[in-house]
């Protein structure tokens, strides 16, 4: 009896975490449909994992991102033109982003081994990755020490569209411990230095060119460095009288631009007889504003015709950096074909609302997102 709950508490993300061990595929489709007929974005997924000998496997994942639209590109809505009331817009051709991620997975009584590369190729960013994770199993596997290294390497186009460099190291630390046949923790920390180009080139601020009665929109200018702190924690526990799987989880993150966050999300996983299950999710995000955000209309400056990242000043007016709320719902029923293959489908509803009370509303996007899956276990 003992086995069978640990095992079933430790199946609680069937739907969505790899398989240990086995070989399997799986494939997603994702769409994200913003109100308002602003940024649509469709996913494909296809995932396949391969056991060899001697406790090794190979996974791979890729994955194809198609991108149309119109995003905020920094002027506030109530500044558009009248003969031009999306001026405050930026019209998004359709873009492709492919991106494929390999993974080496070494499984032993004792410990495991992960080495991971990766490269997401699109017109205007080219980002490499490389990970490294260890982890150590203590107490009867009911204790495991992780630690990580990994590192991005990319290449970005600036507003000038010249490629220039962008580089972000990550360490981390973590546990995973079973507390009980019902319950297990987990904690983690990580902490990464991005350096480089980390200003977005399609993000501007309004500034205003007195004495001509004009508002430009002149490039943002955020610092070349960056340092992010994140505790992620997550406490799981399984539910004998309603035969329910539950997981609340809580992540706090800073940076060196006093902007900070936190989420939590709590979610519950039941089977519905011998074919059927569902999970439902609850997630709410809450943010201040970063030191170097403002919306409002600027003078102008002649450091705003080519801005210095490395002396500032700083500025941006991506509402992405401002104070703000979001929260969103989900539901996923999954379908047994047999027991080791599984279709799922799930609706997420997202929405979000500005805190700073200068932010034009308008900014903040609220999305459906539908998603369709497969999983094959053999």
């Amino acid at each position: 009896m003992r086995a069978l709950c640990v095992c079933t508490l430790l199946t609680f993300h069937l739907f969505t975490e790899k398989g240990n061990g086995q070989n399997a595929v799986r494939t997603k489709y994702r769409e994200w449909i913003e109100d308002d007929d602003r940024v649509e974005v469709r996913s494909w997924y296809a995932e396949t994992a391969i056991a060899l000998q001697d406790g090794w496997s190979v996974e791979f994942l890729g994955t194809i991102d198609a991108w149309s639209g119109a995003t905020p590109n920094g002027l506030p809505p109530g500044e558009s033109k009248p003969s031009d009331p999306n001026e405050w817009l930026n019209n998004v051709s359709e873009e492709l982003r492919k991106a494929g991620q390999l993974t080496c997975n070494k499984e032993t009584k004792s410990y495991s081994l992960s080495l991971e590369y990766g490269v997401s190729d699109e017109p205007d960013y080219l980002s490499r990755s490389y990970a490294v994770q260890y982890a150590r199993k203590f107490a009867a596997d009911t204790l495991i020490i992780n630690s990580g290294f990994s590192l991005q390497d990319d290449s970005v186009k600036n507003v000038d569209g010249l490629f220039v460099s962008k580089r972000n190291p990550t360490i981390s630390l973590g546990l995973q411990r079973i507390l009980d046949k019902f319950t297990s923790i987990s904690l983690n920390f990580s902490y990464s230095t991005p350096s480089g180009y980390l200003s977005d080139p399609y993000k501007r601020i309004p500034v205003d060119m007195a004495p001509a009665p004009v508002v430009n929109l002149e490039p943002e200018n955020r610092p070349d460095e960056r340092q992010i702190f994140v505790f992620y924690s997550e406490i799981s526990r399984y539910l004998e009288n309603i035969k329910a799987g539950t997981h609340m989880r809580y992540r706090y993150f800073e940076d060196s631009h006093d902007l900070n966050g936190h989420t939590l999300e709590l979610e519950a996983v039941k089977k519905l007889g011998d074919r059927w299950a569902y999970s439902t999710s609850y997630r709410y995000y809450n943010q201040n504003q970063a030191s170097f955000y403002t919306p409002q209309i600027q003078k102008f400056e002649t450091f705003m015709i080519r801005p210095n990242s490395a002396t500032g000043p700083y500025y941006s007016a991506d509402h992405r950096l401002s104070s703000f709320d979001s929260q969103t719902l989900s539901l996923k029923l999954s379908y047994f074909l047999k027991d080791d293959m599984i279709i799922d489908a799930g609706f997420d509803r997202y929405f979000t609302q500005g805190k700073d009370g200068i932010t034009d509303q308008k900014v903040y996007p609220d999305a459906n997102v539908f998603t369709l899956g497969f999983q094959w276990q053999y």
